[in-house]
């Protein structure tokens, strides 16, 4: 169970299902990010990496912010979500691998999460 401390990061390991390990190449974009449940729908602070560097552990911080006014700290309750992404791109497209977390404070530490579904379309 994630343990859940005031802070301002969230961090655990992210993995990919086995069943879904056929669909992605070593080099596609893995992109993980953290959402804020009750607010702007753009990331607050995100991470880019390869299918190759999963299992992987992550971090997201303040440090990270992808702007300045939003932060992981401001918030009561986000969201860590993950996609393997074919094209690249920050887009969700179909085909793309995805996982999302359930909602957790900032400062949750040891938060497993798991890519293991595929988009069927773009939100």
């Amino acid at each position: 169970m994630p343990l859940a401390v005031h802070g301002t990061s969230v961090s655990g390991t992210l993995t990919l299902a086995p069943e879904l390990a056929r669909l992605a190449r070593p080099n596609d974009t893995v992109f993980v990010y953290a959402r804020a449940v009750d607010g702007p729908p753009l990331p607050l602070a995100g991470m880019r990496r390869q299918v190759k560097d999963l299992p992987l552990q992550f971090n997201l911080d303040d440090s990270m912010a992808t702007w300045s006014s939003a932060k992981v700290s401001g918030f009561a309750k986000v969201r860590v979500l993950a996609r393997v992404s074919k094209s690249g791109d920050g887009q969700v497209r179909a085909g793309d691998l995805i996982g999302e977390s359930a909602a957790v404070a900032p400062g949750t530490q040891g938060l497993q999460l798991e890519i293991s579904s595929v988009a069927d379309r773009q939100p």
